[in-house]
């Protein structure tokens, strides 16, 4: 009798009207939890993805940008970096130097006594693109105007050297006096030239 009754009370329109509610917000809240949600969600992480990456295009675009500037400048200056090489070279190339020195000394009518070169390795590998240097020590008599134009011409040179130490004296011996008429001086100095 409950089972009758049960049954005539499931089959009025009101109870079909509201199961037909119920069964379709059932149905509803499943596509709403298990597809609806899913596509917002992945809606705004895509949107904030969006934003992130207009970001990282505007950074890059600053970096092209600098880059393209640079290779301006470079293209600009492509000629001049033949004079870059020569003044700083990728091996030592100590007899360069040397002849330079030489040459410049006896351009400037200065007699060298003695040329060293230290601090040379030619076995180390170090850090590929940092700088390196060597000590040419040279000692020379001549008079002061002479030395003086014999630095000038070292530092016109296209190779790139520093003058670490310098030493002004005189003749000591008659003999190095009497060996230059017009040398009056003893100049001594320590010249560095680089190399990567």
């Amino acid at each position: 009798m409950k089972k009758e009754a049960i049954l005539k009370q499931l089959s009025t329109p009101k109870t079909k009207s509201y199961s037909y509610a119920i069964i379709f917000f059932l149905i509803f809240s499943f596509f709403a939890y298990f597809i609806i949600r899913p596509n917002l969600i992945s809606v705004f992480e895509s949107k904030g993805k969006i934003e992130g990456l207009q970001k990282d295009n505007l950074r890059y675009q600053r970096e092209i940008d600098k880059i393209i500037e640079i290779q301006t400048i470079l293209e600009q200056h492509r000629d001049e970096f033949v004079y870059l090489s020569d003044a700083i070279t990728t091996k030592p190339k100590v007899n360069k130097v040397l002849s330079d020195i030489y040459g410049a000394a006896i351009e400037n009518k200065l007699e060298p006594d003695r040329i060293d070169v230290s601090d040379v390795n030619l076995k180390e590998k170090g850090i590929e693109g940092k700088l390196k240097a060597f000590t040419v020590t040279v000692d020379t008599t001549g008079n002061f105007e002479d030395g003086v134009a014999f630095l000038k011409k070292i530092y016109e040179q296209r190779r790139l050297k520093l003058l670490t130490n310098g030493g002004i004296g005189k003749v000591e011996t008659e003999e190095e006096a009497s060996a230059s008429a017009n040398s009056s001086l003893k100049l001594k100095l320590e010249i560095e030239g680089f190399y990567l």
